[in-house]
């Protein structure tokens, strides 16, 4: 190990080794693990979204100022303003995640080996293939503020869903990841 010393010295008839560490380097940077495929991507809400939600929460809040006293109307504001703003950043908890092996979107989790091709989608395709071109039994990890995505064809007989599709802000990206785990991309 660099920067560093064994010393060993005999105390009676006993043996004792000590290591002496010398400190080699400092740094802020996180230690670097040898990097394995993947793609890691949360879908935001728009920030705009969060104006809306505050808008909403002032005309609930001016309607029940009209019917209760004053000073509940404005604790009542409060709550309804907390409540409009957890409801729009619950809303972006949404996660994509692509490791070697596994691809998760939302809580659900499918294994790599599993998937028989991956298809970029623009956002036209998206909307065809979540619409009247959908099958009912498949997979739908969409959200209607992400515009691109990505179709993932099963496998027959892997599972009940035929595929998946995964909405995604970056679907080059994504694909590339899958590419790297070795899944045919069209």
């Amino acid at each position: 190990m660099p920067g560093s010393s064994r010393i060993t010295r005999t105390v009676g008839e006993a043996s004792v080794t000590a290591l002496k560490a010398t400190l080699v380097s400092v740094t802020d940077e996180p230690q670097r693990t040898p990097a394995q495929p993947g793609y890691r991507e949360r879908l935001y809400t728009p920030w705009w979204w969060y104006l809306g939600g505050v808008g909403v929460a002032a005309l609930l809040g001016a309607e029940f100022a009209l019917a209760i006293p004053r000073w509940w109307a404005w604790i009542l504001f409060a709550g309804l303003i907390l409540m409009c703003v957890a409801v729009v950043w619950r809303l972006s908890s949404g996660r994509v995640l692509s490791t070697g092996t596994t691809l998760t979107a939302g809580d659900r989790t499918i294994a790599l080996g599993v998937v028989e091709s991956a298809i970029g989608l623009t956002p036209g395709e998206l909307r065809r293939l979540v619409g009247r071109h959908s099958n009912p039994l498949a997979f739908t990890f969409v959200r209607s503020w992400v515009g691109p995505g990505v179709q993932l064809v099963l496998r027959d007989n892997a599972d009940t869903e035929p595929y998946w599709v995964v909405s995604t802000r970056h679907p080059d990206r994504l694909l590339a990841a899958l590419a790297a785990a070795a899944v045919p991309v069209r």
